[in-house]
């Protein structure tokens, strides 16, 4: 790993970068395709039919290149708390020939030994090395999820702070470098340092397009909107006063005010007034400066509550007294599972609930990719409870196995995405009934989300080198996999075609109506002139409501008895006006 310097440059095209052992091949892989799929797991899932929310379990660099084209620029916000790569965490090593089976091997759902999750100890030569080849490719992919105006939050420590900061440069680029936030995320010393005791970690902010990008500020103190009053029934409402002197002394703002009650006032040594004595008059008439109730007192500028901004201006030090501790958040995770120790270092809800409230407004998309305990999908609903939002949110985490002696593994939860699931489902329904927040939120409040897992391909063997992978999938004759069924190979068809994975989906008895007629599916093992009739039934029903309306027809191709058959199917289609016809 080295620094790319200021050497020569007017003699040579290479510019300032962080380079190291890997990374062209960690940019070839950002660019590369995947060929998996996302296979719904509805047993797992809550409200299926109505939530809006997803849970993806898999590697999250195979799962963010299958949700390039449904999500692409439709994420406001990226939440993540990556491997701090302290080696006491692991990093993901990343198989690249076969991928799919790799993750298969890693969370043990196959029956091979497989490869283990090991630690990065800084005994390893590629030890930083390591570390980015992992980041570099899924912040590429990242970064083509966030909307134009979208922002990213990423937790670290001093680790990898300088590492993550240059790809990030690189990545993002250095003028949407937003801000590295401090957070105290102890609140007590340990005193067996050898040096310090440290006490925070950073979240780095950067935006796709800071010109772009709005900070909805946080909101004001309830406690500091208190000191405001109406002592004197001003029309515009309640106020509170402030120092007409400032310092240093401006010479032209030094002059005498004399009181309602004959007092002379001049400002403190080495003080002015704040404003002119021409603009201290028109102050004067509009009522905007007290001498207090008694008419005696020194003058004050009036600041109505009205005109002040209804948000606060974040600092970069966020105080545990605001935010919460680490220490708080394990407290609050064990009381949410009974007692039962699950997870560590999961980060406060309060922690990612500002950073939700900063730059989310009502029906964004909140992204966390490596989602660990679920913080940010607690977050998001808490804060939908406080605020009557309707944010939605995709969790994506590795299921990686727990360890056999831990207390998780001791309560049922095999891996991190079993406590993540129930993590959610726990923090939905205590939500709901905190009669603290308003009722009407708690009510209309989505509690529930869609598993996904991380799967090979549905259909057999398709070539994947190909640029148009999305007709390679479609026009392929391979069957589809015998376990596989209706729903899972619709899913990919979604995938393939870039629709929203919440799109709506209506099941009819021989086809499937996605996004409103868009798309009319067939997946039937046997395709009939009924099947095709009432096809062309639903699309003259559409032509009726929109008679420039186009749909695309996709037939399972094996489910026709013969050639002539299809044949004859796909001329019915044609005389209607279905020209998009493709067979799987």
């Amino acid at each position: 790993m080295s620094w790319g310097g200021v050497q020569d440059l007017e003699n040579s095209k290479k510019r300032y970068s962080l380079t190291w052992n890997g990374k062209t091949r960690a940019r070839q892989i950002a660019q590369e395709v995947s060929t998996g799929t996302l296979r719904p797991a509805k047993e797992e899932s809550k409200n299926w039919d109505n939530t809006e929310n997803i849970y993806i379990e898999g590697d999250n660099l195979e799962v963010l290149k299958l949700l390039q084209k449904s999500y692409h620029g439709k994420i406001k916000m990226i939440y993540i708390d990556p491997p701090y790569n302290t080696g006491k965490d692991f990093v993901y090593k990343d198989n690249f020939k076969d991928n799919i089976e790799n993750y298969k091997e890693i969370t043990g759902q196959t029956n091979k030994e497989g490869i283990k999750l090991t630690t990065n100890t800084e005994t390893n030569g590629r030890y930083h090395s390591d570390w980015l080849n992992m980041m570099y490719p899924r912040l590429k992919l990242a970064r083509n999820l966030l909307t134009d105006d979208g922002v990213i939050f990423i937790s670290i420590d001093d680790n990898e702070q300088a590492n993550l900061k240059k790809i990030c440069d690189e990545i993002f680029g250095e003028e949407n470098f937003v801000a590295q936030i401090v957070w105290e995320r102890a609140f007590a010393p340990v005193n067996l340092k050898k040096h310090f005791s440290e006490s925070h970690d950073y979240i780095v902010c950067y935006s796709k397009n800071i010109n772009l990008s709005i900070n909805n500020g946080l909101k004001r103190n309830q406690e500091a909107d208190n000191r405001y009053s109406n002592p004197d029934d001003d029309p515009r409402g309640v106020w509170t006063s402030g120092d007409f002197s400032v310092g240093p002394a401006v010479e032209s703002n030094i002059y005498k005010i004399v009181s309602p009650s004959g007092r002379e006032n001049y400002p403190p040594n080495g003080r002015s007034w704040r404003v002119s004595e021409e603009k201290f008059k028109e102050m004067l008439l509009d009522n905007r400066v007290w001498f207090g109730e008694d008419g005696n007192g020194v003058p004050r500028q009036k600041r109505f509550l009205s005109e002040v901004k209804n948000s606060i201006t974040p600092m970069t030090i966020w105080k545990y007294t605001e935010v919460g501790h680490s220490q708080d958040a394990t407290k609050k995770l064990k009381e949410l599972f009974d007692e039962v120790h699950v997870f560590d270092y999961s980060k406060t809800v309060e922690l990612i609930k500002r950073c939700i409230e900063l730059y989310t407004i009502q029906g964004d998309i909140v992204l966390d990719f490596f989602s660990g305990s679920a913080t940010t999908a607690h977050s998001v609903m808490q804060l939908n409870a406080e605020d009557c939002g309707n944010r939605k949110y995709i969790m994506v985490q590795l299921p990686e196995l727990c360890d056999e002696s831990s207390e998780a593994y001791k309560a049922g939860y095999k891996n991190i995405c079993e406590i993540g699931k129930e993590r959610i489902r726990r923090a939905g329904e205590k939500i709901k009934s905190d009669e603290s927040l308003p009722l009407e939120n708690r009510e209309k409040l989505d509690i529930g989300f869609k598993v996904f897992k991380l799967d090979s391909s549905n259909i057999k063997e398709w070539d994947t080198k190909t640029e148009d992978l999305q007709q390679t999938l479609l026009d392929s004759m391979e069957k589809i996999k015998s376990d596989r069924n209706s729903l899972d190979v619709l899913y990919e068809i979604l995938l393939k075609y870039g629709l929203d994975l919440n799109i709506p989906i209506d099941e009819n008895k021989d086809f499937y109506s996605i996004g409103g007629g868009s798309l009319l599916v067939s997946l039937n093992k046997e395709i009939n002139d009924e099947v095709i009739d009432s096809i062309c039934e639903e699309y003259r029903n559409l032509l009726e409501i929109d008679k420039d309306f186009k749909t695309t027809v996709i037939l399972r191709d094996n489910s026709f008895k013969n050639d002539v058959d299809k044949t004859n199917a796909i001329k019915k289609l044609e005389q209607i006006g279905i020209n998009e016809i493709r067979s799987i």
